[in-house]
């Protein structure tokens, strides 16, 4: 069975859509980019809207994707969001996992998701 429909197979949401963000950013650097790019769109997201700058957005928006595309390339692979919508929201719900876990917090459904990706 491939690791995508073993990770399609999984009945626990977080455990699956952590595996599914694994699969997606297997590259570190993939992974490193996107704990730039992530914060930096939704900072500038949420300060445009806060501030009614379009000037935040455009500028923050270029830069937290120009992270993201950068990742990507290097792992070779499109964005998860251009395959699945539920990314838009996960996406940095699972950046925030990982710097949750840099912090020294660990979660069980992130190990489970590890285990079945093969990290």
């Amino acid at each position: 069975m491939s690791t995508l429909n073993r990770i399609a197979s999984i009945d626990e949401f977080w455990t699956r859509e952590f595996a599914y963000y694994l699969h997606e950013h297997r590259h570190p650097l993939n992974r490193l980019t996107h704990m730039f790019g992530v914060p930096i769109l939704v900072v500038t997201g949420v300060g445009a809207v806060a501030t009614l700058s379009w000037k935040m957005f455009v500028i923050g928006w270029t830069i937290g994707w120009a992270f993201q595309i950068a990742g990507h390339r290097i792992e070779g692979n499109k964005p998860a969001l251009l395959k699945r919508p539920i990314s838009w929201l996960m996406g940095p719900v699972m950046v925030m996992v990982e710097f949750l876990e840099l912090a020294g917090l660990h979660f069980g459904f992130a190990r489970r998701a590890r285990t079945i990706v093969g990290l």
